[in-house]
């Protein structure tokens, strides 16, 4: 296993195809303006800038600036990425790669797009301009995304796509002002943990099969709507949350089955706080604290649902969400919101 010193003048997939890279190999990127698309083709290549000046930019003319075929265990560390038609890094049919702390803009597509892959680590990345920040689909399960930023992307922060799209985890991630959604996750069993949602389309949006768990996220801000479970899913977790000053409702459960809502603080949104839409059922309901929802705080229209325990405080005379959430918009300008 050996450092690589690499220069922009290099054919960075020629080098990797050549027999002067090996699996374990790291190649050092000097400081420069790559131009080039890269694919990896070895298992266990590690890509790692040696300063903050490393960026690969397709100028609008290249496609992908990483493609990751069929590979394991590849690592792409601190590169600036922009201007590329498709994808920042694109990951087929692989696993167990580790995408850490790139900066990635100004994609048509992606700025990480992982497909059909498995048990990847995406940490600490900051992606803007795209079109989905994190995009997990066909079948990519068993990944991580932690700690990264998404910001005015023109589809959403975070995705898992579809319903094989499954036991994945989204935690401690930041979405802020992307056009649709914060975080959405199709699929079973996965895992949305204290993720920061400001500004969004909408906020997080679980749908298909079951099993889900939102915990301890913040969401504010959002446009169309909040916390939205549809498709008759079913067995969802959502707790601990603090959802506020969102233009609808708080937590929507379209058709919901059997899921829990708990020790949520839900308020100052400008539709229900907790909607139980008519062809949810078999819902609890319990411990929440509801303050100021327009027109109620809790609705439900569905059949045996359970709602036990809740704070229900409505707004006092002459208060109004668009009001109280106006005083805290103040409040952020001048630097005091948390």
């Amino acid at each position: 296993m050996a450092i690589i010193n690499v220069t922009p003048l290099m054919d960075i997939t020629e080098l990797i195809r050549s027999n002067s890279v090996n699996e374990g190999d790291v190649l050092l990127l000097e400081e420069g303006i790559y131009f080039q698309t890269v694919a990896v083709l070895k298992n266990y290549i590690r890509i790692v800038a040696k300063g903050p000046e490393v960026i690969f930019d397709g100028k609008g003319i290249l496609l992908d600036a990483f493609i990751l075929p069929d590979v394991v265990g590849i690592g792409i560390e601190g590169i600036t990425i922009r201007h590329y038609r498709a994808s920042g890094i694109l990951i087929e049919f692989g696993l167990g790669h580790r995408i850490v702390n790139n900066k990635i803009h100004n994609m048509l597509e992606h700025g990480v797009e992982v497909v059909s892959s498995s048990a990847n680590l995406i940490w600490k990345n900051e992606i803007s301009y795209c079109y989905d920040g994190v995009l997990l689909i066909e079948g990519s399960t068993n990944n991580w995304v932690i700690e990264n930023v998404a910001t005015r992307c023109y589809g959403d922060g975070f995705e898992s796509f579809l319903a094989p799209d499954s036991n994945n985890a989204f935690i401690s991630n930041k979405a802020i002002r992307n056009r649709n959604n914060g975080i959405e996750m199709y699929g079973s069993n996965n895992l949305a943990y204290n993720n920061t949602l400001i500004d969004n389309g909408l906020g997080i949006i679980i749908s298909q099969e079951r099993d889900s768990v939102v915990i301890g996220n913040k969401i504010k801000g959002t446009i169309l709507g909040t916390h939205f479970i549809f498709e008759e899913y079913t067995n969802y977790f959502v707790g601990g949350n603090t959802i506020v000053c969102n233009r609808e409702k708080g937590v929507e459960s379209n058709n919901g089955q059997f899921g829990i809502i708990i020790d949520n603080k839900i308020s100052y949104n400008g539709d229900s706080g907790i909607l139980l839409g008519e062809e949810s059922s078999g819902n609890l309901v319990m411990n929440n604290k509801l303050i100021c929802n327009v027109p109620e705080n809790i609705t439900d229209l569905g059949t045996n649902n359970n709602i036990l325990n809740n704070t229900d405080k409505p707004c006092d005379p002459c208060e109004s969400p668009k009001d109280v959430c106006a005083a805290f918009a103040d409040e952020s300008d001048n630097g005091n919101d948390e």
